[in-house]
């Protein structure tokens, strides 16, 4: 017995030891990358914006990715990121992109997509956030808190025309117990509107990076599944958004239940 308690005590003090070894070396690494980052900005820019001729929102959504795939190279020594092998090309076409929420980190891991032209749509807090709401600004993210539904609307069909994407996490707060919360509308029916194929992406293991109500990073399993597109047509009837949502909703349950019982 004795024996048994020691080895549980020594694995626990390993354990606590490698969480703080992971935010002794990335907390510093990820903050120094975000000061050169926002230096290196400006020059790429200009380069990007005058020479090569690409809008704002572009280069800034691509400097964003890029960021985002230092920031996971640099987790890579403590968190496995796995990007699940998909179907066909879900990526083909411009559409929505629906992700469930359960750390606030699941925004950086949005780099694990292959694609870089994403316009986020997301609650007023982040434009709050000096220095982030400049980049937030120049990406032309939507801020579904404060923008009213017709300007939603105007900037989505600005994007789907410029083959963008656009990317909700319909739940509008993490999760706290890795269950899916109530969705809510706004992405389906901009779906509706703009006639584009919903795309969802399930996503597990950042509740074990950084859950809510926690200020420091433990090693974790980050996967990312993308399912097939969704189609509007496939619904009918003035509710239709409503089933849209909640076709969808069962698909991720789905797959993350069983993504979930594949990293226990």
């Amino acid at each position: 017995m004795f024996n048994l308690l020691k080895t549980r005590l020594n694995k626990k003090g390993l354990r606590y030891a490698h969480i703080l070894l992971m935010n002794l070396i990335t907390l510093p690494l990820i903050i120094g990358w975000t000061i050169i980052g926002m230096v290196l900005f400006l020059p790429a820019f200009f380069f990007m914006k005058f020479v090569q001729g690409y809008s704002t929102s572009f280069l800034t959504r691509k400097c964003i990715w890029i960021y985002g795939r230092v920031w996971q190279f640099m987790l890579s020594w403590f968190v496995i990121f796995t990007l699940q092998k998909f179907h066909g090309q879900p990526f083909k076409k411009p559409g929505i992109i629906v992700v469930n929420h359960r750390s606030f980190f699941d925004t950086y891991c949005m780099n694990m997509m292959p694609i870089s032209d994403v316009c986020f749509a997301v609650r007023a807090w982040p434009f709050k956030i000096p220095f982030f709401n400049i980049f937030m600004n120049l990406a032309g993210y939507l801020d579904i808190e404060n923008f009213s539904w017709e300007k939603i609307l105007d900037i989505s069909k600005k994007n789907i025309k410029n083959n963008s994407f656009i990317l909700f996490f319909p739940e509008g707060h993490r999760s706290k117990d890795k269950s899916m919360t109530h969705l809510y509308s706004g992405a389906f029916k901009l779906a509706i509107e703009n006639n584009v194929p919903v795309i969802p992406i399930c996503l597990t293991g950042t509740q074990t990076l950084l859950p809510p109500n926690r200020y420091y990073l433990t090693p974790a399993r980050i996967k990312m599944k993308v399912l097939d597109p969704v189609f509007p047509d496939q619904f009918t009837g003035d509710m239709k958004h409503v089933a849209f949502k909640k076709h969808v909703k069962n698909l991720m349950e789905t797959s993350i239940k069983q993504m979930d019982e594949e990293t226990i």
